[in-house]
């Protein structure tokens, strides 16, 4: 079991400060092709995928190379005593295979703040409702208890539609008959790709939130 969950009495205690992190890829990817994460700098989004460059210009990303962008979270984590906090498991290996000779530093000094457990436990109307939200195949992911009433977060609703891997897929195949270039995007490839970034920022964000509602109790 991950050393930091939100089950565990060293996070419900926590007084260390936290680098919250989450990437966006499909499953086929070996990179992330875009991060958002919350550090001492505020809320920063980065696009890693060299076919998104452009796209990215045009909404004011970051353009930076994935392992450069893990090189700087970790060093910074290591230099400021930080935690690395993502949604489950898959950003701490992304991470550790980035930063091999930081790995066990990063499984002992990451959080994971899958909340179903939490939720399965202590909040068994909640989790049932989230449940129910994300269908009979799926289990509930952090948009799904995001969304409720009674956990107080203010969600879009129409986040709830946004398929990541499944824009990420359209925006590379149509970028790729473009020679990258966003200003020949359709109106809706362009109005995809701005909810997914907002979708990326809003499941950092809302990650801290749920983290902050955990602890509350």
């Amino acid at each position: 079991m991950p050393r930091h969950t939100l089950q565990s009495a060293a996070i419900q205690q926590n007084t260390r400060s936290i680098i919250w992190l989450d990437v966006e890829m499909r499953k086929a990817d070996v990179l992330p092709a875009l991060t958002s994460v919350l550090w001492a700098e505020g809320l920063m989004t980065y696009a890693h995928d060299a076919i998104l460059a452009e796209s990215a210009e045009a909404r004011q990303l970051v353009f930076l190379p994935w392992k450069e962008l893990a090189s700087q979270v970790v060093q910074q984590a290591m230099a400021s005593g930080s935690l690395i906090a993502g949604y489950s498991i898959p950003e701490r290996d992304v991470l550790m295979a980035a930063c091999p000779e930081h790995a066990e530093w990063i499984k002992e000094n990451y959080f994971n703040v899958n909340a179903a457990r939490w939720f399965r436990n202590n909040r068994p109307e909640i989790y049932a409702e989230a449940c129910r939200l994300a269908g009979e195949r799926r289990k509930p992911g952090l948009k799904n208890f995001l969304v409720q009433a009674a956990v107080g977060y203010p969600y879009k609703r129409y986040l709830l539609a946004v398929e990541p891997g499944a824009i990420l897929g359209r925006l590379r195949r149509l970028l790729a008959k473009r020679d990258g270039t966003h200003r020949e995007l359709t109106p809706e490839a362009k109005r995809d790709w701005a909810r997914l970034i907002e979708y990326n920022r809003e499941d950092v964000m809302g990650m801290r939130y749920l983290a902050e509602y955990v602890q509350r109790g």
